[in-house]
Parts: C-alpha cells; sequence; structure tokens
C-alpha cells in the first residue's frame, strides 16, 4: 500500500525532463513491437542497439518465374566468364555467393542511410534470405555491426548496380558508424553489367524490374516502386505509418531471389544460347560477347544454331557478323554465299559486304576484274565517312594498275 503511494507521489512531482525521456523510451519500445507484428522476424539486441531481423527459407520447390530451384541445381555450375568480359573458367562456389541488396533514405550522399539491408546465400538445397530493419537511425551502428558479421574475405558478393550504389553506401556508413574501416571480401559480381551485355539491344531498360518480367517471366503484384521507397520510411520514423512498409521489405526480398535466378540465367544464355534465346537482338548480342573474346568458332556455332531466326527477321546486320566468323574459321566458301546474299537487296550491310567480296576476289581468287566490279558497285553507296571514301579510291587505283598490267 504505502509502496503504490510513493510511486503515485513520484510520478505526480516527476520532472518534466524526466517524464519525456520515459514517453520516449515507451515510445521506442513501441516502435519496434510495432514492426516485429507488421513484418516478423525477431528483435535483435546487439552492441548497444536493437533492430529487426526477418528470415526467409525458399525451399527446393520454389518456382520464380519459369524455374524452380530444384532446377537450378541440374545446371552446369557458373562460372568467371559468364559475368566478366574476360573472365576465366573456374566454377564459382555457390557456398561463397552473398546475394546483396539494401534500400536507403536517398539516392546517394553522406546523408543517405540504408534502412533495411537484404542478404541471400545458398543453403544446402535451399534458399534463405536475411533482412535487417532499421526502426530508428540511433541504432544505425548496431545494425552495421551485425551486418559486419554477414561478410568475411572468402565472400563474394552478387548484387545489381551494387558496384556503384549500395556497396559505396554501405561503406560509407560503416567508415561513419566506425564500424569498419576497409571491408574487406573476395569478389563482387555485379549482375546489372551482364544483364546489359546480353538483353539491352531487345529490352533497352535494364532494370531490374523489366528484366525479371521479360527474362524471368516473374510478374510482382502490389509492388512499391523504388522512387516511393523513402517516402514510406520516412512516414513510419514520423508517424509509424505502416500501410507500406510490410511491401518495401517484399520488394527487398524479391530484389535478392531474383538475383539469384537471374545469375543462372545470364550463365545458361551464354552457354546453351540455342535452347534459351528466340529473339535475334539476343542471338546477336551472345555472339558479340563471345567475338570480343575471339572466340570465332563459338560465334559460328551460336549464328549457325539461330541462322533460322536470323533470315526469317532479315537481320542482315547479324548475318554479316556470321559471315566474319566463317572467314576467321576458315569457312570462305559459307562466307561469300552469305555476303553474296547480303549484297542482293539494298540494306545497311551492302557496302561492307561488298568490300569484303573485293578483298576475297581479289588476294584468294586472283581475279582483279570481279574485284573491280564489287569496289565500283560499294563507291556508288559508300557512306559519307571520309576514310571509307578514301579507302575505296585506294583500293579502286590498285585494282586498275594491276589491270593495266
Amino acid at each position: 500500500m504505502l509502496r503504490d503511494k510513493l510511486s503515485k507521489l513520484d510520478k505526480h512531482f516527476r520532472s518534466p525532463e524526466k517524464k519525456e525521456i520515459e514517453e520516449k523510451a515507451e515510445t521506442e519500445y513501441n516502435r519496434y513491437r510495432v514492426a516485429q507484428n507488421l513484418l516478423g522476424g525477431e528483435i535483435c539486441d546487439f552492441c548497444g542497439g536493437s533492430f529487426l531481423k526477418i528470415a526467409s527459407n525458399f525451399s527446393s520447390e520454389y518456382k520464380h518465374g519459369n524455374l524452380t530451384i530444384n532446377q537450378l541445381a541440374e545446371f552446369a555450375p557458373c562460372r568467371n566468364v559468364h559475368f566478366e568480359q574476360f573472365g576465366d573458367q573456374r566454377p564459382i562456389d555457390l557456398e561463397k555467393l552473398l546475394f546483396f541488396d539494401m534500400e536507403t533514405t536517398g539516392l546517394g550522399g553522406s546523408g543517405t542511410v540504408p534502412f533495411l539491408i537484404g542478404f541471400g546465400s545458398v543453403v544446402g538445397d535451399s534458399f534463405q534470405v536475411r533482412q535487417y530493419f532499421l526502426p530508428d537511425y540511433p541504432d544505425e551502428a548496431a545494425m552495421l555491426e551485425a551486418i559486419r558479421e554477414e561478410i568475411n574475405e572468402d565472400t563474394i558478393v552478387v548484387s545489381y548496380n551494387g558496384k556503384s550504389f549500395d556497396m559505396p553506401i554501405l561503406v560509407d556508413r560503416m567508415i561513419i558508424n566506425r564500424v569498419e574501416r576497409n571491408l574487406k571480401y573476395a569478389g563482387h559480381i555485379d549482375l546489372l553489367h551482364s544483364a546489359r551485355r546480353l538483353y539491352r539491344r531487345r529490352l533497352r531498360s535494364c532494370t531490374l524490374s523489366n528484366i525479371e518480367s521479360n527474362i524471368l517471366d516473374f510478374q510482382r503484384y502490389g509492388d512499391v516502386p523504388g522512387e516511393l521507397v523513402p517516402a514510406v520510411y520516412f512516414k513510419w520514423l514520423n508517424s509509424m505509418g505502416t500501410e507500406l512498409l510490410g511491401q518495401v521489405v517484399e520488394h527487398n526480398l524479391n530484389d535478392i531471389v531474383s538475383l539469384y535466378f537471374l545469375m543462372y540465367h545470364i550463365a545458361l544464355t551464354q552457354d546453351k544460347p540455342g535452347d534459351r534465346i528466340i529473339d535475334p537482338d539476343d542471338i546477336y548480342s551472345v555472339a558479340k560477347i563471345y567475338e570480343k573474346r575471339k572466340d570465332h568458332d563459338k560465334v559460328y556455332q551460336i549464328l549457325s544454331e539461330g541462322s533460322h531466326i536470323i533470315s526469317h527477321k532479315k537481320r542482315y546486320d547479324i548475318l554479316f557478323m556470321q559471315s566474319l566468323a566463317c572467314k576467321r574459321t576458315g569457312r570462305l566458301d559459307e562466307a561469300v554465299s552469305i555476303w553474296k546474299k547480303i549484297t542482293d537487296r539494298s540494306n545497311p550491310q551492302t557496302f561492307v559486304a561488298l568490300i569484303e567480296l573485293a578483298k576475297y576476289y581479289e588476294h584468294h581468287k586472283k581475279d582483279c576484274l570481279a574485284a573491280l566490279e564489287s569496289t565500283s558497285k560499294a563507291q556508288t553507296i559508300c557512306p559519307a565517312r571520309r576514310y571509307d571514301r578514301d579507302e575505296i579510291i585506294r583500293r579502286k587505283a590498285r585494282l586498275e594498275k594491276k589491270l593495266a598490267k
């Protein structure tokens, strides 16, 4: 009884400052509980701060678009060469991969704070995602300390535009909060660059959402657009508004799972393009990747497998690439046949095909008259570039001199 009376007196005579501190502490406690009730997961106390950790597990039967996790395990392992222009053929250890994506309060700068950071990894025959949510700014250092334990010197980070955006921001925040000065990891695969090499010619826009719908055949419903994500978090900070917060967490979750499936799509498209590609622009893009590596036999194989698509769509640019692959692999008769096919009709590749025919007749057949005829035709449709005009004049003069002799 006496204790109750003293407690009431204490509340009555308590200083306004003390009351404000206690009310604030109660509000913060409620903030974490509200977040947990909405998003699930567990409230973690770490290094003097608290945050919410949400774990999601996807079994081997989970289907994301047109493939299941089970099916991914049947494919050959991903290799460095799939994601780097001149990478090696070593298979990538799946257990070292850490799929990474985060949601931030802005588009960069020292004031940009990552409030939701997600990591995904292959665990046995399933895929596990761990998301760290920051209910309020004061606990940022604690959350970053926990995240630091996700990354070690053997880790290979996989992201989408993470090299330019996500990772620099994460490193900056770790430095500002005195968590880590030099974050070390084994490598970083940024799938944005690989996706652009393969799909930009056809899709133009290579945002992850566009890649998901057109390449992975994965559709999102009720998704929060990326540009609205900061506003959702600011509303949460201001009034604990929860209307779209769950959708932001789901948005981040889908991003990470998509990275896992996209990684295999990119590898499969390069290894077995004939099985997965039906669009001539994608055929051109894959062939271009191998052409830059000077793997002309692979270019010839890819274009031969897709020749029916190329011919049906009347893609003379791809036909010309195929002719060069034939030339470089010693299939000159096949190359000449393609050059003649190109020159039969007016198209942007007619000029270069006529030049190739002129070279063939002059240097291989020693038929200067046929070479001069091809050169003269090329001169009538010569592009406006000065180099091309000068080269035609030199070639024509040389051939006329040979014939005069």
